[in-house]
């Protein structure tokens, strides 16, 4: 059985993929209205991770690494991240457990549009807000 955390951990404890350059024009343009978003707004999202998974005992990003990036390189210190913990009796995180659909959805901007994805056994194995590129109006 996993758990699913919500909390604000340190961008060190965190590892993400850590892209230094984005390398087409449609890429920069991207990375550009992203950082412009969080300057303006913080991360309004809260960054997806697993711990105990496919990555062993680290807390790894599965959506947000883009985001992760950005805040990085503008000097936050400390993000939003739902970590779903699949070794619980092992690894204890401090923060809100989340038991229901309607607590996830809470914490995102465009709720409607969150996608919460599940494995075969019912587990939440995936949360993705919008792509930013179809809903950056929303975010800009």
């Amino acid at each position: 059985m996993t758990k699913l955390i919500y909390t604000k951990l340190p961008i060190e404890r965190i590892e993400f993929l850590d892209r230094e350059n984005f390398y087409s024009l449609g890429e920069k343009e991207f990375k550009t209205k992203l950082t412009a978003s969080i300057k303006k707004h913080g991360l309004l999202d809260p960054i997806y991770a697993e711990y105990g998974h496919n990555y062993g005992p680290k807390i790894k990003v599965i959506v947000g690494n883009n985001r992760m990036v950005v805040a990085k390189a503008l000097g936050i210190k400390e993000v939003p991240i739902i970590v779903n913990i699949y070794t619980p009796e092992t690894f204890t995180l401090e923060g809100r457990e989340l038991k229901t659909d309607e607590e996830i959805k809470a914490l995102f901007k465009l709720k409607d549009q969150l996608e919460i994805r599940r494995n075969n056994k019912g587990q939440i194995d995936q949360i993705s807000p919008p792509w930013f590129k179809r809903v950056e109006h929303e975010y800009v």
